[in-house]
């Protein structure tokens, strides 16, 4: 059949692969309803063996951001447009050490349409390096999304 260096290959591929896909910065829910307030669950983990010290969050233009939570250690600092509106947000002055996960809250009314929000993020570890969440569905770097649906009684 296979070799046992070709099996150790196909493992070594597959963990690889596991890792990578649960390794980026997620938003929750994945789906949610049209036109609702929802609170929302930034999940943030270190995959790499130093410390996560920076994320920040670009919020999608479809989704009015009404609050975002205050994390207990960390500085958050929110970003406007000009007219005012929540457009991101970022977290310094703490640390989210190797293998270990945090989780960031915020509220936003959605889009009274169907469509998909897209969550772009980028994590900041301390050495400087920096991990984008920001691509494409498919990519090695995805941005989190979360479909927007019509609630069922309007179906």
């Amino acid at each position: 059949m296979f070799s046992q260096k070709i099996r150790t290959q196909i493992l070594l591929a597959a963990l690889t692969t596991a890792t990578v896909a649960h390794a980026h910065v997620t938003i929750r829910p994945r789906e949610s309803a049209a036109g609702v307030s929802q609170q929302y669950t930034m999940r943030v983990p270190t995959e790499k063996a130093i410390a996560t010290v920076r994320i920040e969050l670009e919020f999608p233009a479809l989704a009015d951001i009404s609050a975002v939570d205050e994390k207990p250690g960390w500085k958050l600092e929110l970003r406007r447009d000009a007219a005012g509106k929540l457009v991101g947000a970022t977290w310094t002055g703490s640390k989210i050490g190797p293998r270990e996960v945090e989780e960031f809250t915020f509220t936003a009314r959605n889009p009274n349409e169907e469509t998909r929000l897209e969550w772009k993020a980028i994590q900041i570890y301390e050495d400087g390096s920096r991990s984008e969440w920001t691509g494409p569905a498919g990519s090695r770097t995805p941005a989190s999304v979360t479909g927007i649906k019509k609630a069922l009684d309007d179906r």
